[in-house]
């Protein structure tokens, strides 16, 4: 509607202005008709009814395929490149042209869009294991941008600026008021209003087809995104020659495991002659590194408040460190606080 009010108004006026004119110095049309006035010229900036051109068209925003993955009330959506999943049709060597392969992967039949082959395998604790493909850019690209006009490069497993990884997004969707931190062992925990840990994700790992490992981390970008970045083995940082002119990407799988519950039991005893509390950590949990630590801690504390203190703390950070096997983890209020050091020197067993 706007449109047309805007079309119309010129050729009002000009009417208007033609009328006008008429009326002061006469003027008739052939054979004695009524004054027509004339089309008026189209007025710039008014769009006009044609098929819009390049000029009007947005760049196209990359394809991405999306997978919510949850565990025991954690939710967040794994945001993928679309192509790249290994051999996919807009795969990680290039867009596919007349007589490709199809996507191995298949596609979305409502879009017909290729599908990132995300893998969920639930475990007996209510944790899953996450994997996904990513198209990673060869060594020997670091001339090479991923940006585009006015973008950012994507960055290294630290942060900083680097043109030879590919990344993949994580948004935390509930619970609704948490946050994602990232953990100093690149594992990446979801805390809740208060900032206690409710569970996360264990550090990525990636490896290529051949089983090498390829490097891999999480940036926390914004309170509730985070970003999985795989980077080459053997790229060369952006600005400086590499040993490759042009490498082809790599193809390379990304695997974490998603947690919440961090112990399945702690039952008190009598252990050495004093009271002990045997503590049974989930296999995510023994498993996960720091992401896993804090989270079975904050249960602990949360259902056994005695186990509160600082050489109960001491005890467990030493056998989540050292002794991450054992059947259950034995902590004792009794035993003296000697800090975490002689704690771990005395076995998770301080006695002076």
């Amino acid at each position: 509607m706007t449109s047309i009010v805007r079309r119309t108004r010129p050729r009002l006026a000009l009417v208007g202005a033609a009328l006008v004119a008429c009326l002061l110095v006469g003027c008739t049309g052939p054979d004695g008709a009524a004054p027509v006035p004339g089309s008026p010229a189209p007025s710039a900036g008014v769009p006009s009814d044609g098929p819009p051109g390049d000029s009007d068209l947005e760049p196209a925003a990359p394809a991405v395929s999306v997978r919510a993955v949850t565990a025991d009330g954690i939710e967040l959506l794994l945001s993928v490149p679309v192509g790249a999943a290994p051999g996919g049709a807009a795969g990680a060597h290039g867009a596919a042209g007349a007589g490709d392969a199809a996507d191995p992967a298949g596609t979305d039949p409502a879009t017909s869009a290729p599908v990132v082959p995300v893998t969920v395998t639930p475990d007996e604790d209510g944790s899953s294991r996450v994997s996904f493909g990513l198209a990673v850019p060869g060594a020997g690209t670091g001339a090479a941008s991923d940006s585009g006009a006015g973008g950012a490069t994507t960055g290294t497993t630290d942060g900083t600026a680097d043109d030879s990884a590919a990344t993949a997004t994580l948004d935390l969707v509930s619970p609704a008021d948490g946050s994602l931190l990232r953990n100093g062992d690149g594992s990446i925990s979801v805390l809740d209003a208060a900032g206690t840990p409710l569970g996360g994700l264990s550090a990525p790992e990636a490896t290529e087809p051949s089983g090498s490992t390829v490097r891999a981390g999480v940036v926390v970008v914004a309170p509730t995104r985070a970003e999985v970045r795989v980077k080459a083995v053997g790229a060369t940082p952006s600005g400086t020659v590499g040993t490759t002119a042009s490498a082809p990407p790599d193809d390379v799988t990304v695997t974490t495991w998603l947690g919440a519950q961090g112990v399945r039991s702690a039952t008190w005893g009598n252990r050495e002659g004093g009271r002990s509390l045997a503590v049974d950590p989930t296999p995510w949990a023994r498993q996960s590194g720091l992401v896993g630590e804090e989270t079975a801690w904050a249960q602990l504390v949360a259902s056994e408040p005695e186990a509160d203190s600082s050489t109960m703390r001491d005890q467990f950070d030493c056998h989540a460190l050292g002794a991450t096997d054992k059947k259950t983890w034995n902590l004792e209020p009794w035993r003296p606080d000697v800090g975490f050091l002689a704690t771990a020197a005395a076995r998770c067993n301080p006695t002076d």
